[in-house]
């Protein structure tokens, strides 16, 4: 064939030598039915190394809801790297068999999902876990199986205290899950409908239980978040309270200081793991200035805040470290590193920590008439607020617009001028203070109904009367001493309450001041307290409450701080 374009070095005729490597490219991707032990099969999408020998090759699973064809960040990652990578649809999603019953046939699946991963001739036995969110949360459901080829995992923002954290947050009902439960009504995300939604008229529906009409899914998964609304034993099935002891495996744990879904459970499974777990010298984590999609793919704005060059951090090029000294057992300094990186907000740098929190000791500013103190008010006082459902105050986000194109506000300053928000704030501070850890507010305070939420948000003050968000928390009344059983309060009565704020990190620098809000609200991230006592995801007549915070004396409301000695 003179025509024929010989390529240099070779006795294969160009064409067909291009055709012979686009071949070999395009077997290194396929589509698998992966059969589970109740002989359902997930659908899963596997991506082997184009440019790799033959042979087999460690591999990187994730299992996701929202379509394993969208893991193409990863996909691509891993390829590059020499590494495998499978995403398969959780059941129920996608072309995945089964009913969407979101959370409960996780653990055995991704179970079943690595180890079938692991028999395939293409992979080496070595078997990595990825994933954001629900995939971070995925792969502690699969690690409390103790799958045997499961030899590290990369968690990004996973949940991990159910109903401390989420769908209820200490009894108040996240009703950011009635958005996602619509997006994932169906077997692939809602798109057109969720965008073209006027979210906030949705979601000011009462009952809020009375959305299912207009999710409209077959699912139980809506039914299962709004309707469960304790600590009961369908949510402590889900928690691994009491397993990380037998949860050997390194971890690199990754979250946003602003992650509004998860910060809280990222925390907890690292804690647990550096408290409980023998794999405890092998816990790494990275917390940025970041959002919850930020976590994994990291900028240096959120919210309008520019934290500068150094919050992008290339997590990729963290990830890929990671997974090449436990999956490849290359060595690449990954042990000389310190085990705890945090980004410091307020000195916008990075800390090499080697430990969480950075904390020794405590700090206690007392709540007085209208300012935190360091000493205990002389005289006992009161301030008191009219809380009308009606009038919620705003989170301050158009909902349809999170997670990608919007943050939740870290500015406060307008919203702690409403008449049903109280602030307490502290003197400027004469010198650098930094906040490591996890705060609590002590608080004493009434309501003339049996029931009402606490919302609690402590800022930075800085030297322009700016008060930017640091840390927050909630919690329901009723729940006030169990998450189990609920009871209500005598009206009139003043109760003690310990709210917990989520973990942070953060330097106050000299002038500013520490300020701590209160109030009844955060809507629409979170449902609205009626003032009434019983099942929140039924009530759908809203009375207005009278609620009071007590201060000095025998009511010594305060603000404890976890901070640098």
């Amino acid at each position: 064939m003179a025509d024929e374009k010989a390529d240099p070095g070779s006795a294969i005729p160009f064409e067909r030598h291009v055709a012979a490597a686009e071949a070999r490219a395009a077997s290194r991707y396929f589509e698998a039915g992966v059969p589970m032990r109740d002989c359902l099969e997930l659908a899963a999408d596997v991506y082997l190394p184009v440019d790799s020998a033959d042979g087999p090759v460690p591999v990187v699973v994730t299992a996701t809801p929202y379509g394993k064809e969208a893991q193409v960040a990863d996909r691509e990652l891993w390829r590059h790297h020499g590494y495998g990578f499978v995403a398969a649809d959780v059941r129920g999603r996608g072309k995945s068999e089964g009913i969407w019953d979101a959370h409960v046939n996780d653990a055995k699946d991704t179970h079943d999902l690595i180890e079938w991963v692991a028999a395939q001739p293409w992979c080496n036995g070595v078997v990595g876990t990825t994933g954001l969110s629900y995939g971070g949360w995925i792969q502690w459901a699969a690690a409390s199986q103790h799958p045997p080829h499961l030899k590290a995992m990369i968690s990004t923002s996973a949940a991990g205290r159910w109903q401390q954290e989420i769908p209820y947050t200490n009894g108040v009902f996240q009703l950011f899950f009635a958005w996602w439960s619509y997006r994932t009504r169906r077997r692939i995300l809602e798109t057109y409908g969720f965008v073209r939604t006027d979210w906030y008229e949705k979601l000011s529906t009462l009952p809020f239980k009375a959305l299912e009409d207009y999710i409209d899914s077959p699912s139980p998964t809506w039914d299962n978040l709004a309707d469960r609304y304790t600590l009961d034993d369908f949510y402590r099935a889900l928690r691994f309270d009491g397993h990380y002891d037998e949860i050997d495996v390194p971890c690199l744990h990754v979250t946003g200081w602003y992650d509004q879904e998860d910060l809280l459970g990222a925390f907890h499974h690292y804690e647990m793991m550096m408290d409980n777990s023998p794999a405890r010298d092998n816990q790494y984590l990275i917390v940025g200035p970041w959002s919850h999609v930020g976590s994994r793919n990291p900028s240096r704005f959120y919210s309008g805040i520019d934290f500068g060059p150094e919050a992008a951090l290339d997590v990729e090029a963290e990830h890929v470290r990671f997974f090449d000294y436990w999956l490849k057992g290359s060595d690449n300094g990954l042990t000389s590193l310190d085990r705890v990186r945090l980004f410091e907000p307020g000195r916008n740098a990075w800390r090499n920590a080697g430990v969480w929190p950075t904390s020794s000791t405590t700090r206690t500013l007392h709540l007085g008439d209208g300012a935190l103190l360091e000493r205990e008010p002389t005289e006992s006082g009161q301030r008191s607020y009219r809380y009308d459902p009606m009038d919620p105050v705003p989170t301050g986000l158009t909902i349809s617009r999170y997670p990608l194109y919007e943050d939740v506000p870290l500015d406060q300053t307008e919203t702690e001028q409403r008449d049903d928000v109280l602030y307490f704030t502290s003197a400027p501070l004469d010198h650098e203070l930094v906040i490591s850890g996890w705060p609590r507010l002590e608080l004493f305070a009434s309501s003339d109904c049996d029931d009402t939420d606490w919302h609690v948000k402590v800022t930075d003050v800085d030297l322009d009367g700016r008060s930017l968000r640091l840390t927050q928390g909630c919690l329901r009344a009723a729940c006030r001493n169990s998450l189990e059983f609920l009871e209500p309060m005598e009206p009139g009565e003043t109760y003690a309450f310990s709210i917990e704020l989520w973990p942070t990190h953060h330097v106050l620098r000299p002038g500013h001041s520490i300020r701590v809000s209160v109030t009844s609200s955060d809507f629409p991230w979170f449902a609205r307290s009626l003032n009434q006592f019983g099942p929140v995801h039924l009530q759908s007549e809203a009375k207005v409450a009278i609620n009071t915070v007590f201060y000095g004396g025998e009511f010594p409301s305060r603000l404890v701080l976890p901070v640098e000695g």
